[in-house]
């Protein structure tokens, strides 16, 4: 298999993300990236807050989409692009605090689309509850040259 055929290491697409500002903006972390799965976390703080003082729901969406395209990730060649071509949220339960984490996988992949699940928790001490599902499906472009 050539160099570009291979899934990138969980760290090379921790350094790629990093590399966002959105990433940055939110201090997102990624957990998992491989095998078909993503697991993608935030802290809960103020920052994250509507002004009903609960996390916005577009947070809680990025999460889970992040959590998504690592599960992608994680199988094809590196320096291949992905992007939400739709994707469909149920907001389950609202969050005020503790820790988010977006755990998705891979439902089908085709040549060109793929269809991704994700489930968000809010984690606080040992409990663990679903605040989200989330179903989306990617286009996945051809590989870009790569670049170092």
């Amino acid at each position: 298999m050539a160099q570009e055929e291979v899934a990138p290491s969980l760290e090379a697409i921790r350094q790629h993300a990093q590399s966002a500002g959105y990433f940055q903006l939110l201090d997102l972390h990624i957990d998992e990236a491989r095998d078909g799965t993503g697991k993608v976390g935030i802290h809960v703080d103020a920052r994250l807050f509507h002004p009903l003082q609960i996390v916005h729901g577009g947070v809680i969406f990025t999460l889970a989409d992040t959590a998504m395209a690592m599960a992608l990730m994680s199988i094809l060649p590196a320096y291949t692009p992905v992007s939400t071509i739709e994707a469909k949220i149920n907001y389950l339960l609202p969050v005020r605090s503790g820790e988010l984490s977006a755990e998705s996988s891979i439902v089908y992949r085709g040549r060109s689309t793929a269809v991704v699940e994700a489930t968000v928790y809010n984690i606080e001490g040992d409990e663990r509850k679903a605040i989200a599902r989330v179903l989306g499906t990617f286009k996945i472009s051809r590989p870009r040259p790569a670049t170092d």
